[in-house]
């Protein structure tokens, strides 16, 4: 261990001499000293930290040290809003108390996270803070306004509530709406006064699609415009980059889209423009939408001449002309000519995308129509791998990247991340250990004698096994579902015994966990964003139940043009990002030493099938049955040693 990592971490050590009762975890010293090898040696890294290591502390460490004792500037990325609030609220200012070496950090989020005062007094100048939502929503609104006009960062996340998307949208704009130099309130900018605060910190938290947005702007323009430069980066939940950067580097073209051009073009005094422009659309997304509907129609776009944009494109290129001849007039002020090169950019933009999707002119991107339960259709692009991007422009030009997550690994090795990613050889690895007992800890339960997750009779066998978990476990029950079809049918089986039963989408998920935790003896069903970031330690979580193995589902146009791809997509690619969904869900079991749980999964695939055996592998060493009616004697078994 480097000497500084054992003044900190060691026995005796900084930690050891603040915090009573503390103990060494080897696995948060193995990622500190991989993070630690990796900035030093201007390398990559690898890393994956089990629930429990400590891995932020882990990696901040060496980021403190190498930013106080190098001058780098280190910038940590994170997948989730919850994980950058604990980094500046609670690892960071922690550790600026107990190292002895001083350092600066900041948080820096999209612009649309901040309070825009123009786009406020804008609001409030046509009225648009009033009349426009129903009760619960105007109460946000004036909960909202109240805060704006005290808050001093203008940071959404400082609210106790998440503001609803047509409320915020009242005082927030985008990347695409600022008006930059020519915005009146430049000076009081929120975002620009969190940049700046940025351009000075030692260390910057932030998340991918800054990131992402940053790389974006550098390989056009050659400068660092979004985050400052740095010297070193860190990325966190980093399973999660490859499918954000598709994300961020693909686009959504809507109706909506074009409809705010047409709002633009209408308050620079062309009505006539702007209804012809909303005509045009509102005539093109319809025939998207029919399209979509259609048989022709099958999981993506595969050819263009299904639909015309011509009127679309004509108006656009009207809109073009005059914001642009607006935005070149000094007679004009600074704002107004900066609204008009926002709409001159934006509407070339929206044409160039509507163009790029209908003609499906990128082969390295897959095409798609989306339609929502209103029956409105949008038009969708994400590239299907990111991985050349990432080499170049993150890896290629950042000297030392280390990448960071609870599951990084299928099968006990990082091929499949590293593939996704494109990181170069030659990266460091480290798989630190749990510092969880699984094998007294835990208890893997795959029910014998159940149908294919595919047969009709499979339902009925899954809520009968969710039954009796409930009964071995007392309630105290996380189900985990692949969708909500599954999620209804086991719900409306065991719902109205003696356990409250708790389901997403009746409550605010934030507000389902906080019952689940605090009514110990409940029960919660939940789909896809219940199988990471829940964080439920103690008995109110024995039971979790897996309804199927997570594969990604078939109809995902990205799924469908790598398995055209490649052959073998069901091996190389499949497999490997249901083993790590898997792996996010079971996780959520142990959370502490002291917990004890059974983990029920109703998919006899698991111990049937031969790629079975690739998940057994990546998932911890718990003891293991095909009998449900062991959980009883475990639980029993491990409370009795508990005890004694």
């Amino acid at each position: 261990m480097n000497d500084y990592l054992s003044e900190v971490f060691g026995d005796g050590g900084l930690f050891a001499s603040r915090f009573p009762g503390y103990e060494m975890r080897e696995g948060q010293v193995a990622l500190a000293r991989m993070v630690d090898e990796a900035m030093r040696g201007g390398r990559h890294a690898l890393g994956e930290g089990p629930c429990g290591t400590g891995k932020s502390v882990g990696y901040a460490v060496p980021a403190v040290w190498h930013a106080h004792h190098e001058k780098k500037r280190v910038v940590i990325a994170t997948a989730n809003i919850a994980l950058q609030e604990q980094l500046v609220r609670k690892d960071l200012p922690m550790l600026a108390s107990v190292l002895p070496w001083p350092f600066t950090f900041a948080l820096l989020k999209g612009r649309n996270n901040y309070v825009c005062l123009d786009r406020l007094a804008e609001s409030e100048a046509r009225g648009e803070l009033r009349g426009l939502f129903d009760d619960g929503q105007q109460r946000q609104l004036d909960d909202v306004l109240a805060w704006a006009e005290a808050t001093k960062t203008g940071d959404v996340s400082e609210l106790p509530f998440i503001p609803a998307p047509q409320v915020w949208s009242r005082f927030a704009v985008g990347s695409d709406e600022c008006k930059g130099d020519g915005c009146p309130f430049r000076e009081e900018c929120f975002s620009e006064r969190a940049k700046a605060v940025a351009q000075g910190a030692d260390i910057i938290v932030t998340n991918y699609h800054l990131l992402f947005a940053h790389l974006a702007v550098r390989r056009e323009t050659g400068q660092d415009l979004v985050l400052p430069a740095h010297d070193l980066l860190i990325l966190d939940e980093a399973h999660e980059a490859a499918d954000i950067a598709r994300e961020f580097f693909g686009f959504t073209v809507s109706e909506h889209t074009f409809a705010r051009l047409a709002t633009a073009a209408a308050d620079s005094g062309h009505k006539q423009l702007a209804g012809e422009l909303r005509q045009e659309a509102g005539r093109l997304f319809e025939r998207l939408a029919d399209f979509a509907r259609s048989p022709r129609y099958k999981k993506r776009l595969k050819s263009p001449g299904f639909a015309s944009d011509a009127g679309v494109q004509r108006a656009l290129r009207s809109l073009v002309s005059l914001a642009t001849a607006r935005a070149e007039d000094e007679a004009r002020d600074q704002k107004e000519r900066a609204t008009a090169r926002n709409v001159a950019r934006n509407a070339t933009v929206a044409g160039a995308r509507l163009d790029e999707g209908l003609q499906q002119t990128d082969a390295d991107k897959v095409y798609w129509l989306d339609v929502d339960p209103k029956g409105r259709a949008k038009l969708r692009a994400k590239p299907i791998d990111v991985s050349e991007l990432l080499r170049e422009e993150l890896f290629g030009r950042c000297p030392s990247v280390s990448l960071v997550s609870a599951t990084l690994t299928t099968s006990g090795t990082f091929d499949f991340v590293r593939r996704e990613l494109g990181v170069p050889e030659g990266a460091l690895e480290v798989i630190a250990e749990t510092p969880f007992d699984f094998e007294s800890q835990a208890l893997l339960v795959v029910p014998e004698r159940m149908p294919d997750p595919r047969d009709p009779d499979f339902i009925d066998a899954a809520s009968g096994i969710f039954k009796q978990v409930l009964e071995a476990c007392d309630g105290r029950t996380l189900g985990l579902f692949t969708s909500y079809r599954n999620l209804n049918a086991v719900y409306e089986r065991v719902a109205g015994g003696r356990h409250r039963v708790l389901r997403q989408g009746d409550l605010p998920r934030a507000e389902l966990t906080r019952l689940f935790k605090e009514d110990v003896g409940s029960v919660l069903l939940g789909t896809e964003s219940f199988w990471t970031g829940i964080d439920v330690p103690g008995e109110a979580l024995t039971g979790l139940v897996i309804d199927k193995l997570p594969f990604p589902h078939p109809d995902d146009p990205v799924i469908d043009a790598i398995c055209e791809r490649d052959p073998r997509a069901f091996d190389n690619y499949l497999v490997p990002l249901a083993i790590i969904a898997l792996r996010q869900g079971v996780g959520r079991l142990i959370r502490c030493k002291t917990d004890v749980g059974v983990v029920v999964i109703l998919d006899k695939r698991l111990a049937e099938k031969g790629y079975g055996r690739k998940f057994l592998k990546s998932l911890p060493p718990m003891l293991s049955t095909r009998r449900v009616e062991n959980i009883a004697r475990f639980l029993e078994e491990a409370a009795y040693a508990s005890a004694s």
